[in-house]
């Protein structure tokens, strides 16, 4: 009974106040039919510079609209709409509006304000047409009241005047059959005077509870949707997700905290609670009087120890980085969101989802570094696409709002905007069968059928479907999902729409990122979790050099490479480099088969100089064992760049590139001197020899053998010039093999580097294979011509030696061939086996060649022999005359007896032409063996030490024959 004395008294004073302070009194002259009874004054400012009252302002009940579409002069403080001129319109009913509000709703009044004007200046100023011929028309009357500066007296004592204020207005204005709901609180206050005055109020209000007396009072509806499915569209997803990963409800914590003593904030997150449950979710619900007093004294609204150990409750540092991902939905208010989240980010939280009622508040545009991926809900967003015929978007009429009002306004401004649209819905549809529509009538005697009708109501406005359920609050769409993301290539956060789907402008995004496990090559980064703001952003960082991390995971710290490997910021696995260089001791090997090969050949052209006038020598022309020489230690030195033709992953190839294409140059000039020298030589020896047996004089010239050499050679270089014009070698590393050790996390990189040959459409072979020809017909040409001299004497040719080096040349590329291919990945297998086989070759011939020589040059001819005998251009066992049995050249003997026997009946002249110097036995093997040296031809004396087989010529001879 006091409080309500006290409201009335309240009330009597401010109309008191209102009728000695107003600026401009109602003129009586208006026809406002009864609103000058309420003796209002008109608002001191506008709308919005109201709505920034503080409790120091006081603020009496003022008129801020009235919207009287039969006064040229309605009443509205700073208003630029002007009504139309009645006198020149066809006539209309009048439809009134009335809305009441606290100090702080500008956007529900200016809102309505918005849809009223363009109502009554439809239609050419005629209003909105109604009727089957849509030829009568409505206008509405907008009675806009603000009640007072709750700040400044209190909610209770606001309340009062409120309610008094809407009965004043149904008692003493004619007309006014709509409420257009207040804001907040204010709401509540909307109720009593619909029931008792029974008139429509299309309320303001999300919670549920608010629409549950619809059978005590059937004159409320609810415009707007059920604030307790904000939180439903972010369960859902959660739910999605882990049906997909194959994971379950029940290891999902789903913690939900929530203020008791307001009906939005426990209808919203009980609402959650009951869904989670639902889901299967493993549920904490934690429940707290925002008003209580934990510490005597201190709201726990204002206890930051009490709100702190509430969001110890959510998640706790002693869970650990593997359970602390609990849903986090919160109903809360600002503060209580502040202090939440702080001691959050200090329990290492990284929730999956954070649902906050603040994250659609202005709390979030001040909170931007916290924000991001904050999940909320609402009303409507800004995005939605719904439209009508004034307006486009929603967000359209916001810009529509800011020209003319002065600030852009929020959802509540689209909603009060929507509001008469939905009330013209209704009349529109109530009296579209009707010829001459009688709407005053109506209203006044058949407004329970008005009611009705609203119940069954399936509108389309700016705000979205419109339709009642049985608790006449509207249920035509969801509520508007909304998640703070990056839209396109905008860095800064977004309030995206993810719901309802036909207005979603982007996709949900669940988990958060820093509830997930972090990739390969990173961890989670304690000082992020404890020291970013953004709760729910990516908590992982990379790897430092020298770690790694293999797998997905939630460690805190990275695994160390193991010993001999190494990794860069971010390392999936460390890595251990496998190079395939050739060690420094198989290239000292390889340089000591160098030494040891030009050792050896310079030894065998020192030998070879020493014993020039060995017969043995001279028959096995020495010109082209020099060559054999000279191209062995060419061919050798094709190590020394081998050894060279290398370079560590990142060096520079050049050098090894030059090296390569030196290569080929080196072992094939000298593979050609070295076998061509012995074709020439063995052609010559071949050509003397069939015409000893012909009996016949001819001369080799040295020159006719550098000629053949030259040609050769001239072919071959021309080849490996062409090569490296137009296909040059280059040294290329290539992976040979990657292989991962998942016990150590060691990733080990295989590589060869090797000569090959250019990136262009020209290969190798078509110059590796013209040379190789050459080779081969070398040695096959070289053992053919042998083949045709091996009647020989094994002391003066080397068929049997050459055919050896030939085979033992077969046997080491048969052998090195496929070792080669198998040790190809290895630069130290390939290294040694092409070292050692030029290496071998080259020592291997030249000791073929040259070790028998040395032999018979050392041993000299056997007892009794003579050179001309040595010879043996053809063999036949006989018996000498002097009874000896060997092996002697019989048709040579014959031969040399034959002349013999000529030089006893020669002309004496012949001794005397020579008895200036040794007698000189016209030998016939003398006579046939007419070599070339030095350039200069001359008949070789051939040294004969066994006379045996001359003992008829030496009767003839004189003294001066005693050298023969």
């Amino acid at each position: 009974m006091t409080a309500s004395c006290c409201h009335l008294l309240y009330f009597l004073l401010a109309l008191t106040i209102a009728t000695t302070y107003a600026q401009e009194p109602i003129d009586d002259a208006i026809e406002d039919n009864g609103l000058s009874n309420l003796n209002l004054p008109p608002c001191p400012a506008t709308s919005y510079e109201i709505s920034q009252y503080g409790p120091e302002t006081p603020l009496s009940a003022c008129i801020l609209y009235d919207l009287n579409p039969r006064s040229d002069d309605a009443l509205f403080v700073n208003s630029t709409i002007n009504s139309t001129n009645a006198a020149d319109q066809p006539s209309f009913t009048e439809v009134g509006l009335v809305q009441v509000t606290p100090s702080g709703c500008h956007n529900h009044r200016d809102g309505a304000n918005t849809a009223i004007s363009k109502l009554n200046n439809d239609n050419d100023g005629r209003g909105v047409a109604i009727g089957h011929f849509g030829t009568s028309y409505i206008k509405f009357r907008l009675i806009s009241i603000i009640g007072g500066n709750n700040n400044n007296i209190g909610n209770d004592a606001y309340s009062a005047v409120h309610e008094e204020i809407l009965d004043e207005v149904f008692q003493n204005v004619d007309n006014v059959h709509f409420m257009l709901g207040s804001c907040s609180f204010a709401s509540a206050n909307d109720k009593p005077m619909a029931l008792k005055h029974a008139k429509i109020v299309l309320s303001q209000v999300g919670p549920p509870g608010f629409y549950m007396d619809v059978a005590n009072n059937p004159y409320v509806f609810g415009i707007h949707v059920n604030s307790d499915t904000y939180s439903l569209p972010a369960l859902k997803a959660l739910q999605f997700h882990l049906d997909a990963t194959g994971e379950s409800t029940k290891k999902q914590p789903v913690r939900v905290v929530y203020r008791d003593r307001s009906e939005f904030f426990k209808s919203t997150c009980r609402s959650a609670i009951d869904a989670a449950t639902l889901q299967g979710f493993d549920v904490t619900a934690i429940e707290f009087n925002p008003d209580g007093e934990e510490m005597p004294g201190v709201p726990n609204s204002q206890n930051a120890e009490f709100l702190e150990g509430l969001a110890d409750q959510l998640c706790s540092a002693d869970e650990g980085p593997n359970t602390n991902n609990a849903a986090v939905i919160a109903c809360v208010q600002e503060r209580d969101a502040d202090v939440m989240i702080a001691r959050m980010r200090l329990n290492g939280c990284r929730p999956t989802l954070a649902w906050f009622t603040t994250a659609t508040w202005g709390w979030a545009t001040d909170n931007a570094d916290t924000i991001p991926l904050f999940l909320g809900g609402g009303q409507w967003h800004e995005n939605f696409v719904y439209s009508d015929k004034y307006f486009e978007t929603g967000k359209a009429v916001l810009e529509y709002g800011k020209e003319k009002f002065g600030y852009m306004g929020s959802y509540d401004h689209v909603v009060s905007y929507a509001m008469p649209m939905l009330i013209v819905e209704l009349l529109t549809s109530f009296f579209k069968i009707a010829d001459s529509p009688n709407v005053t009538d109506t209203l006044v005697n058949r407004y329970e059928e008005i009611r009705r009708s609203l119940t069954n109501i399936n509108a389309h406005t700016i705000f979205g479907p419109v339709s009642f359920n049985e608790y006449q609050r509207n249920d035509g769409r969801g509520a508007a999902g909304t998640q703070w993301v990056q839209k396109g290539n905008v860095t800064a956060f977004q309030l995206g729409c993810i719901s309802p789907l036909d207005q979603a402008d982007v996709p949900i995004v669940i988990p958060s990122p820093s509830s997930l496990p972090c990739p390969p090559g990173s961890y989670i980064d304690q000082n992020l979790v404890e020291g970013d703001p953004a709760i729910l952003a990516d908590k992982c960082t990379l790897c430092p050099a020298g770690t790694f991390a293999q797998y997905e995971n939630t460690n805190l710290l990275c695994q160390q490479c193991f010993e001999g490997s190494i990794s860069l910021e971010g390392a999936n696995y460390c890595v251990a480099t496998k190079d395939n260089l050739t060690s420094v001791g198989l290239q000292v090997l390889g340089i000591i088969f160098v030494v040891v090969s030009w050792s050896s050949t310079i030894g065998y052209m020192v030998w070879l100089y020493l014993k020039r006038k060995n017969p043995v020598v001279k028959m096995s022309q020495p010109e082209s064992l020099f060559l054999l020489c000279v191209g062995a230690f060419i061919s050798t030195s094709a190590i020394i760049p081998l050894t060279l033709a290398e370079a560590a992953p990142g060096e520079s190839t050049r050098g090894a590139s030059a090296a390569c294409r030196s290569i080929p140059f080196l072992y094939s000039l000298g593979w050609v001197l070295m076998y061509t020298s012995l074709t020439a030589k063995s052609w010559r020896l071949f050509k003397v020899a069939r015409n000893a047996e012909l009996a016949r004089r001819v001369r080799v010239s040295v020159r006719e053998i550098y000629v053949m050499v030259a040609v050769v050679l001239l072919v071959d270089v021309s080849i490996l010039i062409a090569w490296v014009v137009v296909a040059p070698l280059q040294y290329i590393r290539t992976n040979v093999s990657t292989t991962l050790n998942e016990a150590t996390g060691v990733m080990t990189v295989e590589t060869a580097g090797s000569c090959q040959g250019s990136a262009n459409d020209v290969s190798m072979w078509a110059f590796l294979g013209p040379i190789i020809i050459i080779h081969v017909a070398s040695m096959i040409v070289t053992n053919v011509i042998l083949f045709k001299v091996k009647g020989i004497s094994d002391r003066y040719q080397e068929q049997k030696y050459v055919a050896l080096a030939s085979i033992y040349i077969c046997e080491l590329v048969l052998l090195g061939l496929p070792i080669l291919i198998a040790v190809q990945e290895s630069g130290e297998a390939r290294y040694i086996v092409i070292a050692g086989v030029i290496f071998l070759t080259d020592t291997g011939v030249l000791a073929l060649i040259f070790l028998p020589k040395i032999k018979y040059a050392k041993v000299g001819l056997p007892e009794g022999m003579t050179v001309t005998e040595s010879i043996g251009i053809k063999r036949t066992n006989v018996k000498s005359q002097a009874g000896r049995g060997s092996d002697y050249p019989v048709s040579a003997v014959e031969e040399i007896r034959r002349r013999a026997s000529m030089t006893v009946n020669r002309n004496s002249s012949v001794l005397s032409s020579q008895s200036e110097g040794p007698a000189v036995i016209p030998s016939p093997v003398a006579s046939v063996i007419s070599v070339a040296s030095s350039g200069e031809e001359k008949v070789d004396e051939i040294e004969e030490s066994d006379y045996d087989d001359f003992q008829d010529a030496k009767s003839t001879c004189s003294t001066n024959c005693s050298n023969v």
